[in-house]
């Protein structure tokens, strides 16, 4: 089993699986009407994530968060490096990188696809496809309030 972690507005912290922001709205790699969950291989990383959408927000204004841990099967995995994607995968406009992953959105043939952070190239998001038969078998083991240091945030 491999660990992932996914950062989630306290709000929504009693269904931390569910996919109905990404079908709604897409993101980087899906586009809207086709949900999936984003994850991180590290939890500052499913921070940085969040963070860099919200870079007017106040302090003061930040949601709260909760920080959930995922235990997803090692042997339903791929990950696939920057080579190996259009150089557009990174772009700050989503229309063309929503594509990308096409074949995979239609028909998973593993849970989890790691790709490269554009916030972090370094970094690996894990994209989870709630279509997968393996999807059921992620475990929460562990959730916890994310707590977001002042000195990371200017005002």
């Amino acid at each position: 089993m491999a660990l992932v972690y996914r950062v989630v507005r306290q709000k929504y912290a009693d269904r931390p699986l569910d996919v109905m922001g990404t079908w709604l709205n897409g993101g980087r790699w899906n586009p809207p009407g086709v949900g999936i969950l984003y994850t991180a291989e590290h939890p500052a990383l499913a921070l940085v994530e969040i963070l860099v959408h919200m870079p007017q927000v106040p302090y003061s204004e930040l949601p709260t968060y909760r920080l959930f841990t995922l235990e997803i099967p090692d042997q339903n995995q791929r990950v696939l490096t920057a080579e190996e994607l259009p150089a557009y995968w990174s772009e700050n406009t989503y229309g063309r990188s929503q594509t990308i992953l096409r074949d995979w959105l239609a028909k998973p043939d593993v849970l989890a696809l790691g790709v490269p952070s554009s916030v972090m190239p370094d970094g690996i998001n894990y994209l989870l496809h709630p279509t997968h038969p393996t999807y059921s078998s992620i475990r929460v083991v562990e959730e916890k309030a994310l707590v977001i240091d002042r000195r990371i945030w200017h005002e």
